[in-house]
């Protein structure tokens, strides 16, 4: 869904937005994530325009299929995401190379000047609130790291290294010490 600026009336414009699960698979560029709708995407989106700049506020809605972190296993993660932004256009945009960015800058996106497309602003604000580590559930127990059985669901009698692996090259640096 695109929106012209110029369509935006003085008094704001409402958008409301709904897509399937197969809106979310027709971009390539999102086929490749572990990150799939278990439901439809709803938002309620407000446009207001302040002179050239737009502000962008709503809410949206699904509930997102994920693979935990820990054990593997496909979960369901409701997400309920309320965004409050800043529109800019690219002409705006700082010309220097490195920028140091403010708190308030983080509040700040750019588009064309010209259209909003508010398909690419719902998937963006879905995709900053997909955890970075998504964990089905707090006491998830994950895989055991010698035999990779998912101990949510089964115990096994492995027995665990009492060391990190990773400090094997080091070891000999102990040695030499005493």
């Amino acid at each position: 869904m695109v929106i012209k600026v110029e369509d935006i009336p003085p008094e704001g414009l409402e958008v409301e937005f709904k897509q399937e699960k197969r809106w979310w698979k027709q971009e390539e560029k999102r086929q490749f994530l572990n990150v799939d709708l278990a439901r439809p995407v709803v938002a309620k989106i407000s446009l207001s325009v302040m002179r050239e700049k737009i502000h962008v506020t709503g809410k949206i809605e699904t509930v997102l299929q994920l693979f935990c972190a820990r054990c593997l296993e496909p979960f369901f993660f409701p997400l309920k995401v309320e965004m409050d932004f800043i529109l800019f256009p690219r002409s705006l945009a700082p010309q220097h190379e490195a920028v140091r960015l403010k708190k308030e800058d983080m509040e700040i996106e750019f588009f064309d000047g010209v259209e909003i497309n508010i398909d690419q602003i719902v998937a963006e604000q879905i995709f900053l609130h997909v955890p970075m580590k998504p964990i089905c559930k707090p006491d998830c127990k994950g895989l055991c790291p010698v035999c990779g059985k998912n101990l949510n669901k089964e115990t096994c009698n492995c027995e665990r290294p009492r060391f990190s692996p990773f400090y094997e090259a080091l070891k000999h640096l102990k040695k030499k010490a005493s």
